[in-house]
């Protein structure tokens, strides 16, 4: 990063300083205002939960057909906002240009102090706190209902993974207000990836386990932060109408790298699931039968065809439990063939208090925009 970026950085601070008060003033009237409306459509809900759909494909069975057989649910509250700030503005430490960034949240609070941390965004750190809480819920599970229960747990987790994976939830300009490009955040992350989610598609692959799920958060933004810039580049050279026209400039200067985000946060939505859950000890009390071994709710021809293509290979057909896949295994299935448990989800949705398109319609009529990513 130049020298040039890193004044920039600390400009923004300062103008920060001297409106935030006016910005305060004039945003919190028009939220209030809005408080009370529901929303029903959110302008980035869509990407959300195209990356949680291709996510659970790259879980290992039986733990995939568990998130399948919850999927609706899943797929739809991931696209709900969470509580806290899913964002952290990485380019307002000096530090992360240093290439010294202090990773231990108790050390950057030692050196900054928390409020200021705070107010710059603590998504990585909340992200791996949703894993670790998965982690004890998955271990402390003793029932299908407890594992339909966390659900929503596993929906939040996988909200803030992707979000940040968007560049704009890396910066301080996270809506160009500091570049004259107010508003690309939502042109970016929302009205393009519209226009092109059928184009988004995912790679076969398999999830993987992650030994330090904060090291892997943060290596994640050393990469993506690089593209805050061709964002806002590729913003400024389609500058006028935001029309077809513009949409499809952008997508033509920053497309490939798009899909290449989605593909990873897809990834890393899967991996945590899966870290949780091997760091829980792999347990399989979400299986009503033993010899579910697509973890789908019943025992049927294609649990055997799982166990077939594991037979002394892989333990994912293991109904005995004792870490292999043989003919006793066989025989559990055999046994209990046809059985059905019908699995009901009672609907979490994580709260949203405000409706994003009529604050954003709001805010953008009044001049100002509160840090809503």
């Amino acid at each position: 990063m130049s020298a040039s970026s890193r004044t920039s950085a600390n400009s923004w601070q300062s103008e920060r300083r001297l409106n935030l008060k006016t910005v305060i003033h004039s945003c919190s009237v028009l939220v209030f205002l809005l408080i009370g409306q529901s929303s029903t459509f959110a302008w980035w809900n869509h990407g959300h939960r195209h990356i949680t759909e291709g996510a659970i494909e790259y879980l290992p069975y039986p733990l995939k057909g568990f998130f399948q057989s919850q999927a609706a649910d899943l797929i739809f509250m991931s696209g709900q906002e969470p509580p806290g700030a899913h964002y952290i503005d990485i380019d307002v430490y000096p530090e992360f240009f240093a290439g010294t960034f202090p990773r231990d949240l108790d050390v950057l609070v030692g050196i900054y102090g928390a409020p200021y941390v705070t107010s710059v965004g603590k998504g990585p750190w909340t992200f791996v706190d949703y894993v670790e809480t998965l982690t004890a819920a998955m271990a402390a599970a003793s029932s299908q209902q407890d594992w339909i229960d966390l659900i929503s747990l596993a929906a939040a987790q996988a909200h803030y993974i992707e979000d940040l994976h968007n560049p704009l939830h890396l910066t301080y300009n996270y809506n160009g207000q500091y570049t004259g490009n107010t508003g690309i955040h939502a042109r970016y992350e929302g009205e393009m990836i519209f226009r092109h989610l059928d184009e988004l598609t995912f790679s076969e692959t398999e999830a993987a386990y992650v030994p330090s799920m904060l090291d892997f958060v943060f290596d994640g933004i050393d990469s993506h932060y690089g593209f805050v810039e061709d964002i806002l580049a590729a913003d400024t050279m389609y500058t006028g109408p935001h029309d077809e026209a513009y949409y499809a400039g952008m997508w033509a200067e920053t497309g490939e790298f798009t899909h290449d985000l989605f593909q990873q946060a897809a990834e890393a939505v899967a991996a945590s699931w899966y870290t949780a859950w091997v760091n829980a000890g792999s347990p399989r009390t979400f299986l009503a039968y033993s010899a579910d071994f697509e973890g789908d709710g019943d025992v049927d021809a294609l649990d055997l065809d799982l166990w077939q293509t594991a037979y002394g290979i892989r333990s994912v057909a293991d109904a005995d439990v004792d870490a292999d896949t043989d003919g006793a295994d066989f025989l559990q299935w055999q046994r209990q063939f046809g059985s059905n448990f019908s699995t009901s989800s009672t609907l979490k949705v994580v709260p949203e208090p405000i409706s994003r398109s009529l604050c954003f319609l709001a805010l953008t009529l009044a001049g100002c925009w509160p840090r809503l990513k």
